[in-house]
């Protein structure tokens, strides 16, 4: 979706040498999340998938749900999708929850696409593994589950009592 291509592009001096991992990463999100909707397009999916995990770059913490809905909400303040402020917040904070997210469908196939592409599809609630591989060569990975895997077990290492602070019940 080319709004999260706009939406990145502001923070390519962030992401650094893992712009490439983090965009095609939000990119399958994205696709997944729609896919399990049946959606052709949503605004605010791909406004959740730009900024979900964005706050691990713009302020190097793996506590970056806060962080990364505040960016989102800034992006949003100075846009046209202001109104869409507190259903985006929901989802980028409520994506790694552990239990399935009910009353917000929304939330809870994007929740579901976040694990589709951080396990590379391993699991994929029911998504065909055609899709997952055409997503896969339309968007390559760039190590991305190996880049996330080193920064969580990096934190976990030197944050013993708060070892994945992103992990939600």
């Amino acid at each position: 979706m080319k709004l999260i291509t706009q939406i990145l592009h502001k923070y390519r001096e962030s992401l650094g040498a893992d712009y490439d991992a983090y965009h095609n990463h939000a990119q399958r999100v994205y696709h997944y999340a729609t896919t399990l909707l049946l959606m052709r397009e949503s605004k605010k999916l791909a406004i959740s998938a730009a900024f979900h995990d964005l706050d691990i770059w713009v302020n190097q913490t793996m506590n970056y749900l806060p962080g990364s809905a505040h960016l989102a909400n800034t992006y949003l303040s100075g846009s046209d999708y202001q109104l869409l402020s507190e259903e985006i917040k929901f989802i980028i904070s409520h994506h790694h929850k552990l239990r399935k997210i009910k009353g917000n469908i929304e939330a809870e196939a994007f929740r579901k696409a976040d694990l589709i592409d951080l396990t590379a599809g391993k699991i994929r609630f029911n998504i065909p593994i055609s899709i997952i591989q055409d997503l896969e060569r339309q968007y390559p990975r760039k190590a991305f589950t190996k880049l996330i895997l080193r920064k969580s077990f990096h934190h976990a290492l030197n944050h013993p009592l708060n070892p994945f602070p992103m992990i939600k019940w």
